[in-house]
C-alpha cells in the first residue's frame, strides 16, 4: 500500500503544485521534499517512502541516477518520473533502472493523477507520448540496470 511520498523537484512552482495536489486530493502523506539529487538521496534513505516522484533534470545527482540507486537500496519503493526531459534515451535508461511510471509534465495534473493511480494499483504507467516513443522491446530492458550495481568509489 502506498501511503508515504517523497517529492524530488528543483522547480519551486512544480514542487508546490505536486505538494498541494498530494496533500489536498490524495490519501497519501508527504514525508519529504528535495530540490537537488544529493539531498534527495539522503532524505529518501532516511524517510523510506513508499513512492518517490522525481524529475530527471536535477542539480548534483539526476533523477535517472536516483532511480537506479533507489531500486538497488530500497527495491520495494516505487519510483514515478515526472519530467519534461523526454527522449528515447531517457525512456530506455528509466526502463533499465526499473521505473514504475514515466509521466511527461506536459500532461499536467491529469498525467500525474494517472501515474500515481496506476502505481498505487501495482501497475506501470507511461504517458501516451512516451508510449509512442518506446520500442516494442523496451519492456525487456527493466532487467538490465544502466549503472553498475556496485560502482567504484569516486576519487577526489
Amino acid at each position: 500500500m502506498i501511503k508515504r511520498v517523497y517529492l524530488i523537484e528543483d522547480e519551486v512552482m512544480v514542487l508546490d503544485f505536486c505538494t498541494e495536489y498530494i496533500r489536498n486530493f490524495t490519501d497519501m502523506e508527504i514525508v519529504g521534499t528535495s530540490g537537488n539529487g544529493h539531498d534527495a538521496l539522503r532524505g529518501v534513505m532516511e524517510a523510506k517512502p513508499d513512492l518517490v516522484i522525481v524529475d530527471i533534470r536535477l542539480p548534483e545527482v539526476n533523477g535517472l541516477e536516483i532511480l537506479s540507486i533507489l531500486k538497488r537500496k530500497q527495491p520495494d519503493c516505487k519510483v514515478l518520473i515526472f519530467t519534461a526531459t523526454v527522449n528515447p534515451h531517457t525512456i530506455r535508461v528509466a526502463l533499465q533502472g526499473g521505473v514504475d511510471g514515466f509521466v511527461e509534465k506536459a500532461e499536467g495534473l491529469q498525467g500525474l493523477k494517472n501515474g500515481i493511480a496506476a502505481v498505487k494499483d501495482g501497475k506501470r504507467y507511461f504517458s501516451p507520448h512516451i508510449k509512442q516513443m518506446m520500442s516494442p522491446y523496451d519492456d525487456d530492458l527493466s532487467s538490465n540496470p544502466p549503472f553498475p550495481v556496485n560502482p567504484p568509489p569516486v576519487k577526489k
